[in-house]
């Protein structure tokens, strides 16, 4: 009697199948995520793709091979000073009449560290004069200069040394513990006054020039 396809009474000669052959009958044993054997075929990823299993070999410093996101690098503007440089510093008059506070804070939108000019020489004093007047073609107004005055002390708002001032007789005579501010040309005169820092002033700016 034949026997159906597929039956196997256990007394039949046992043929063992060549390695790599499968009949399609036998189980299938699915291998671990990341598991490989050996006998499985290798299929190459396509270039820049990685599916995170990969070794990372980091590139050496300054070497590009074309493939990376490239990063661009702001550079920081130079300031283009509208006024005169002196000392490697820029000096800008604004004619705007400002408070002392609203002066400083347009002096920072200049250069991140500007300020309210400090005159620290006779000569230095002798420029801030001419860019007022435009070298004398000008009338003078009443300008801020970045000093404030208390208790009698007078100091420069950018932390410069005190070793020059050019005060009108009588001044500074503050008797208030408010603090005052440092202004020149009082009737048109640049000799130095003190004044209500509320009151409006053209301004003077000093910045550092980027090298």
């Amino acid at each position: 009697m034949k026997l159906r396809d597929g039956f196997r009474q256990g007394t039949e000669p046992f043929m063992k199948l060549r390695d790599g052959f499968r009949q399609g009958t036998e189980p299938f044993l699915k291998l671990q995520d990341g598991f490989r054997q050996g006998t499985e075929p290798f299929m190459k990823l396509r270039d820049g793709f990685r599916q995170g299993t990969e070794p990372f070999l980091p590139l050496q410093r300054g070497f590009r091979q074309g493939t990376e996101p490239f990063y661009s690098f702001i550079q920081r503007a130079k300031v283009a000073c509208q006024g005169e440089i002196i000392n490697n510093k820029c000096y800008e008059f604004n004619p705007t009449p400002l408070s002392f506070k609203d002066a400083q804070a347009k002096c920072r939108t200049l250069a991140p560290h500007a300020e309210l000019a400090s005159v620290t020489s006779g000569d230095l004093h002798s420029h801030l004069i001419s860019l007022v007047t435009k070298g004398g073609k000008k009338s003078p107004v009443l300008t801020w200069l970045g000093a404030t005055v208390t208790n009698q002390e007078a100091s420069w708002v950018d932390g410069s040394e005190w070793g020059f001032s050019d005060w009108m007789p009588g001044h500074p005579n503050i008797h208030t513990d408010k603090p005052v501010c440092v202004e020149m040309f009082e009737l048109d005169n640049s000799r130095w006054t003190t004044a209500n820092c509320d009151l409006k002033r053209a301004s003077i700016c000093t910045y550092m020039i980027p090298t």
